[in-house]
């Protein structure tokens, strides 16, 4: 690839600019650069991320929430991530930059920070080889100035490693191998239309923004959630008139208890959301009263695993919630149907692992199920615990209570 350079500009005067804007960035003192790197704080979200498991290999999901207190503003340039063992030895190191065409570090999203502003930065490196050693992760961010046009221009030329400020942040993940035998809340083959992969809206809960902080989320109990629906076998989500939420064949599904447990709260009789064509593109939703559905998830139950794990199933068709408040539940019992209520794209179950009863507050934690087959075309793999997400079709094993 041929480097740019002042040579390659066409323009004198464009030449000049980003000689001067060079210039300038190449002797800014170190006591700017640190006092830009002072200015710069960074959050991990939630503060000890959990290791996923599935099969040999890790996965590691969570945000970083990186500020920028002080007057100037800052593009991020580079990230780059260092594994170190238990007796701090490297053992991986990897980045993403503005390097090339299409530079790596636009996975990310938003780069630039303005004075004040925070940007959330989705883990971007969440899949590592089951050998490797997470005790301790070290990522670094490369800082670049950019108060001006021509900062910002001369910025598109500079290296991603010259850096006029480097903050970093040691991220001390943990593995969680879950505490309550759970199954799948539904038999037969079914599709996880969305899991909590790093492109799922269920990872993706910037815990900085203001509408996020306005309704109260202190958490993402959303982190290992997923989204189950059926389809036939060519993958066809619905028959006939898609305007009709009974011809979704997930519609009216029985949705069973994934685990042991004590039933914590319900909600019965929100009423479904409609479609407004028959094309499935437009959804009405029925007028609430005030504090009604306040979490706008429609019909759920919470069960209560004991240690400190909750299962969260919601979507439910109204009326169809066979349980109430304070009874003992057994997993494989039906507990409801699968509806369209709450804030739904269409009739699904949404189903997640909470650390604890408030879903605004705790964290979701990964769900282990146990005995099921994971489907690839024709052909399937037995599995005898293991998390599911975004793209599986599954099929448990287990048996039901009500069969």
């Amino acid at each position: 690839m041929r480097a740019i350079t002042l040579e390659n500009l066409t323009c004198p005067t464009a030449a000049l600019i980003l000689a001067a804007a060079l210039a300038q960035l190449a002797f800014a003192p170190a006591t700017a650069r640190a006092a830009e790197a002072k200015n710069v704080s960074i959050a991990v979200a939630p503060a000890r991320p959990i290791i996923e498991m599935r099969g040999e290999n890790k996965f590691l999901n969570f945000d970083m929430m990186v500020t920028n207190g002080g007057a100037d503003t800052l593009r991020i340039a580079k990230i780059e991530v260092s594994a170190y063992d238990g007796a701090h030895r490297l053992a991986l190191r990897k980045a993403i930059n503005t390097d090339a065409f299409a530079p790596s570090i636009a996975v990310i999203g938003e780069q630039v920070l303005t004075p004040g502003k925070t940007l959330d930065v989705f883990n971007p490196f969440s899949e590592f080889e089951g050998a490797m050693p997470l005790n301790e992760l070290s990522y670094s961010f490369c800082l670049q100035r950019e108060n001006s046009a021509a900062e910002r221009q001369a910025n598109a030329h500079r290296l991603p490693d010259d850096c006029d400020a480097i903050n970093d942040v040691t991220v001390a993940s943990r593995v969680y191998p879950g505490k309550t035998a759970l199954t799948l809340p539904l038999k037969g083959k079914v599709f996880v239309w969305e899991g909590h992969d790093s492109y799922a809206h269920h990872l993706r809960v910037p815990m900085s923004n203001p509408r996020v902080k306005a309704m109260g989320i202190a958490a993402n109990s959303n982190e290992f959630a997923m989204d189950f629906i059926y389809t036939d076998a060519e993958g066809r989500e619905f028959h006939g008139d898609a305007g009709k939420p009974e011809n979704w064949f997930s519609y009216g599904k029985p949705i069973y208890a994934p685990g042991d447990g004590v039933v914590r709260e319900i909600a019965n009789d929100i009423p479904d959301n409609w479609f407004k064509n028959a094309a499935a593109t437009e959804i009405g939703h029925p007028a609430l009263p005030p504090g009604k559905d306040p979490k706008d998830i429609g019909n759920y139950v919470l069960i209560d695993h004991g240690d400190g794990e909750f299962s969260l199933m919601v979507h439910m068709k109204p009326g169809s919630v066979r349980v109430k408040v304070g009874d003992q539940v057994k997993a494989g019992q039906q507990i409801g149907q699968i509806g369209f209520a709450g804030d739904s794209l269409f009739p699904h179950l949404h189903y997640s692992l909470l650390e604890g009863p408030e879903d605004t507050k705790a964290w979701g934690l990964p769900a282990y199920f146990s005995r099921f087959h994971r489907w690839y075309g024709a052909a399937s793999v037995a599995v005898k615990r293991g998390p599911v997400d975004s793209g599986d079709f599954v099929e448990s094993d287990a048996a039901m209570a009500n069969d």
